[in-house]
């Protein structure tokens, strides 16, 4: 890629996070997470949107250390953006939970390292994505490499304590929503109305 097409990642940010040493990549991350709260002090959530595009086309790269960096990438802006990751969600896990499918071990295991990070920083957020990510996590809690098996089993802990930590506030929407729609039905007002956001 040419330096613009990274934009607003430096050049220098880019070299670091395709490194195939760790500790640069890492190095990346950092600057990732610190591009990301600046955009948002600056109201540019164009930039945000289109950083992701940029980490999404390392996640999809031919290249493995090019792909562990758009992993690792994704984690920082998610990380960057705090509360206001939920906005990104779904955008997160479905580049993370691609790279699941992966044929490269490693890859994988940055993939469940990934969404570990996403999940710390989302929390009860994630819960809507619980299909998409089970269907992904479950063939990796069977995977043949220790190394991406301890991964997903440590992702899958954080899932589950996300669930049931929220358990309570989900089943307080559900019985809400009941509540509306049997008071709608009382009252004779017909079809299904968005009740929540």
């Amino acid at each position: 890629m040419v330096d613009g097409e990274c934009a607003p990642l430096t050049a220098s940010c880019v070299r670091a996070l395709v490194d195939k040493l760790y500790e640069k990549r890492k190095g990346a991350t950092l600057e990732i997470e610190r591009i990301v709260k600046d955009l948002i002090s600056a109201n540019q959530f164009d930039q945000i949107k289109r950083l992701l595009k940029v980490l999404e086309e390392f996640a999809s790269s031919q290249n493995p250390n090019t792909r562990k960096g758009g992993l690792i990438g994704l984690a920082a802006v998610a990380i960057g953006l705090g509360k206001d990751s939920s906005s990104y969600i779904a955008s997160l896990v479905r580049l993370v939970v691609l790279c699941f499918h992966d044929g490269d071990s490693r890859v994988q295991y940055y993939a469940c390292e990934s969404l570990y990070n996403i999940v710390k920083v989302a929390r009860g957020d994630i819960l809507p994505h619980f299909n998409e990510v089970f269907d992904g996590l479950s063939k990796l809690t069977a995977h043949p490499d220790q190394n991406v098996k301890n991964g997903a089993e440590l992702l899958d802990r954080l899932i589950k304590q996300q669930s049931t930590t929220h358990a309570t506030s989900i089943s307080s929407i559900l019985k809400m929503q009941c509540k509306i729609a049997t008071q709608r039905c009382i009252h004779g007002e017909a079809g299904p109305r968005k009740v929540l956001s």
